[in-house]
Parts: C-alpha cells; sequence; structure tokens
C-alpha cells in the first residue's frame, strides 16, 4: 500500500510540470497526507486482533489445516484442478495458478536427485576402486588426503633400538613381542551399577615379568589413549612394557583398525603377536598367535601360562624367521599350538632315551622309574622374573672347564661353544641392568 502510494506521489511529482494544476507544493503535501492516512492506525489492529473469540481462533486453524491438506494432495498427485480451486479459494486466488502437482513434484525428486545421485558416486567409489568416481578421486588427489587419516600418525612407532635410554649402544636387540589389551590380557565389562570394570587374565603378572627378560614388549590396542591409559597404567605398574601404542598408532582398512607391524621400526623376522582378532593383524597374519578371547572372568583360564615355554624357547633358541617358524602351527590357537608343542617336547625326549638305550647304554639302569623330584621346575617363575627352583649349579657351583684343544675341528668347535656361550651371558646381563634401571627409574617417579 505505501510502496504504490510513492509511486503515484512520483508520478504526481514528474507530471506536475505539464499540469498546471498540480504545480503547486501545498497540493502535493496535501495528496501526501491523504495517501498516509489510508493504512489503520496499530492500534485499531492489535485490538481487532485481540477481539479474535476462541471460536473464530479453532474456526481459522482448521482453514489452514484445509488449505495445508489441500496442497498436499495436490503435490502427491491427487485432483489437481479441484485442489488448486480449493487453494485458490483460500489464498484469495493468488497461488492456484503458480502452485501446481507435477511442479510440486519435480522439486521434490529435484531434492532427492541432490542427495541420493552424489551419495550413490561416492559409495560406488568406496566399493570399487576401478570405477570411474575412483579414478577421478585418484586423479586429483582427494584419494591421498582421505588415506593419510588412516595411517598412522607417525613414520616409526618405535624409535631406533640404539636410541631408546639406557640401552647400551652394542647391545643387540631382542626379539619384538607385541601384545594386545582388550580380551588378550584383560576383560572388560560395563553395567549400570558400576560402569567400566577389568579384569585380568590369570597369569598376567608372572607372564609379563618373564616376558620382559626375553622380549622387547610392545602393548598395542586399538582404544584412545584417554581410555586404555589408565587401564594399562594399573595393568603394568612395574613398567614391564617398553612401548605402549593406542588408536593413533593403527591403520583404518576395511572397517578395522589394524596394527600393521611394518611401522614398528623392527625387522619383521623377529616379531611375534598375540592377539585375539585375526582382522588386526591381517597385513601381516603369519607373525600372529592368536588366542581365545579372555571374556568370561568366571572362567578359568591358563593360555598364557601354557604358551610361555614356546615363547621363551623362541627367545632362547635365537630364531631369526619366526614366521616361518609359526607357520608350522597354521591355523591352530595358542591352546592347539602349546598342545602340539608339547608333544613335540615328549616325542623328542622319548627318541633321545631310545637312543641312549641302544648299544652299552643299554646296560645303564632305566630311569622310568625314578620318583618325581621334591623340586619341580616352574618355569614361570615369581612376580619378579627369577626362578624358584633349585639346580647342582646353584649347590656346588660350576663344573671346571674342561681342557680346550689347540687344534682340529674340536678345538675349533669348543672355542666356538664357549664364544656363544659368554655371548649369551654377557647378552643376558645386560638386558637384567636395562630391566632394573627401568623399574629404578619407574620407583623414582612414583
Amino acid at each position: 500500500m505505501l510502496l504504490s502510494s510513492s509511486f503515484r506521489v512520483a508520478r504526481l511529482a514528474l507530471n506536475s510540470s505539464k499540469s498546471p494544476h498540480l504545480q503547486n507544493p501545498n497540493g502535493i503535501k496535501n495528496i501526501v497526507c491523504r495517501q498516509a492516512t489510508v493504512a489503520p492506525p496499530p492500534a485499531a489492529s492489535s485490538a481487532a486482533r485481540q477481539a479474535v473469540t476462541k471460536e473464530e481462533r479453532a474456526a481459522r486453524r482448521a482453514a489452514r489445516k484445509e488449505r495445508a491438506n489441500a496442497f498436499i494432495s495436490m503435490g502427491t498427485g491427487g485432483n489437481v484442478e479441484g485442489n488448486a480451486g480449493q487453494v485458490a479459494a483460500a489464498t484469495g486466488g493468488t497461488s492456484a495458478h503458480h502452485l501446481s502437482g507435477p511442479m510440486f513434484d519435480a522439486t521434490r525428486f529435484g531434492w532427492y536427485a541432490a542427495v541420493i545421485i552424489p551419495t550413490a558416486l561416492i559409495g560406488w567409489g568406496i566399493v570399487d576402486d576401478e570405477s570411474p568416481p575412483a579414478k577421478l578421486s585418484k586423479m586429483i588427489g582427494l584419494t591421498d588426503k582421505i588415506e593419510e587419516y588412516a595411517k598412522p600418525a607417525r613414520t616409526k612407532l618405535l624409535p631406533d633400538w640404539n636410541q631408546i635410554p639406557n640401552i647400551p649402544p652394542d647391545f643387540p636387540a631382542p626379539p619384538c613381542l607385541v601384545i594386545d589389551l582388550e580380551s588378550t590380557l584383560v576383560c572388560s565389562t560395563w553395567d549400570r551399577k558400576y560402569g567400566w570394570r577389568h579384569a585380568k587374565r590369570p597369569g598376567v603378572d608372572k607372564f609379563l615379568a618373564l616376558m620382559a627378560q626375553y622380549y622387547e614388549i610392545v602393548l598395542w590396542t586399538p582404544s584412545p589413549d584417554g581410555l586404555a591409559g589408565p587401564v594399562v597404567e594399573s595393568l603394568d605398574p612395574k613398567g614391564y612394557v617398553m612401548h605402549r601404542l593406542f588408536r593413533d598408532s593403527t591403520s583404518y582398512h576395511n572397517g578395522v583398525h589394524c596394527k600393521d607391524l611394518s611401522w614398528l621400526n623392527r625387522p619383521l623376522r623377529r616379531v611375534i603377536a598375540l592377539d585375539d582378532d585375526p582382522d588386526a593383524l591381517q597385513f601381516q597374519p603369519e607373525n600372529l598367535i592368536r588366542v581365545k578371547p579372555y571374556d568370561n572372568p568366571d572362567v578359568e583360564d591358563d593360555t598364557l601360562e601354557r604358551i610361555t615355554p614356546l615363547l621363551v624357547e623362541i627367545s632362547r633358541e635365537g630364531y631369526e624367521d619366526i614366521p616361518s617358524l609359526l607357520r608350522q602351527f597354521q591355523g591352530m590357537d595358542a591352546d592347539e599350538i602349546a598342545a602340539e608343542h608339547e608333544r613335540r617336547v615328549n616325542d623328542l625326549r622319548a627318541r633321545m632315551q631310545q637312543t641312549s638305550q641302544r648299544g652299552l647304554g643299554s646296560f645303564a639302569p632305566s630311569r622310568n622309574n625314578l620318583p618325581p623330584p621334591e623340586l619341580p621346575p616352574n618355569i614361570m617363575g615369581d612376580g619378579d622374573g627369577q626362578r624358584q627352583q633349585l639346580t647342582a649349579k646353584d649347590l656346588v657351583g660350576s663344573a671346571p672347564p674342561t681342557e680346550a684343544s689347540g687344534s682340529g675341528v674340536i678345538g675349533w668347535l669348543q672355542r666356538r661353544q664357549k664364544q656363544q656361550e659368554e655371548h649369551n651371558k654377557e647378552k643376558f646381563g645386560l638386558w637384567n641392568e636395562v630391566m632394573m634401571k627401568k623399574q629404578a627409574e619407574k620407583k623414582n617417579n612414583v
């Protein structure tokens, strides 16, 4: 109303030079005043709104509902002409010409297409690496940008062996033992009363104490640091675990946070992984010893105790190709591997006993009927990793050294054996010193 009035005033001002009866400025003022008095005062409109009764308000609400139903039915392909007439009657004849069923359908389908088509193309590119969307993404460099977030945060997850504090420069690196946390060492449960609770697998403390003497232990979990950090602190208060890796060190592949051992900065031939999820080691399955998930604390479990002799033997014998050794137990879990290893050890002992009974050894008294020893060997040891059994060496000392032959093959073999024994003795002595220093630093920090 005011806009049309302003246009009329402007038209009168332009034609004032041609019309002599409009040259009077007072006349223009009078016109403006008359046009300005057309709009009702605000007080009158507010009074009119306040005068609406409940019945009138309900009638207006019903009318708006009828207009909305007519508009919706027009868009869904109903009686377009009749609905358009209803909308026109309800809106004063201004909406029937501009709103129609096909136009409303086209708008709706346009919005659907704008969402569904890009989503389908993105899904196609994710599922099929050779699809046109995937190739286009690689061409413009979008794939490389996305893959950066799926890779570990660091190129070297572990520092170089010689750069670790308290490690002598000439000390050889031991094998690396990668252990999972959830369902491997602890069982996590949640309820409304207590929240999250964690139960340790039986034998965890002794297992970590003994493995720390033979391996570089790495605790690797796909959980974030904020959630798994306090659990690791309570699980390993003495600091047997040398390195702790969390979700930011995993590679996201096929919907799984994988542990890519190639990022550890350690030779893969000297790495063993203990995990309950084979998908977590899908990049290096030949390095995995699969353990049964520990998800029920009420059930007795001795998996760690049974697998310990094999792990100790691997480190003591100095195997340089651990994956080829584990291929002999392909398809077995930790308990089955322990049973197979025990069977092989018993067979070897039986063959050695049969060999000793041949020839002059057959006249020696049989040892099958001997009583069991009073102090059976316990390879697990106590909580500090020390042996509990007593040996002849502990009681009477070492045997006198044999005279080494100065020449010949026998002399060379004797010298080589002596050098190897001295090397192993020095190796384990240095390693024990390193662990003692680390435990002392741990206590000082506490």
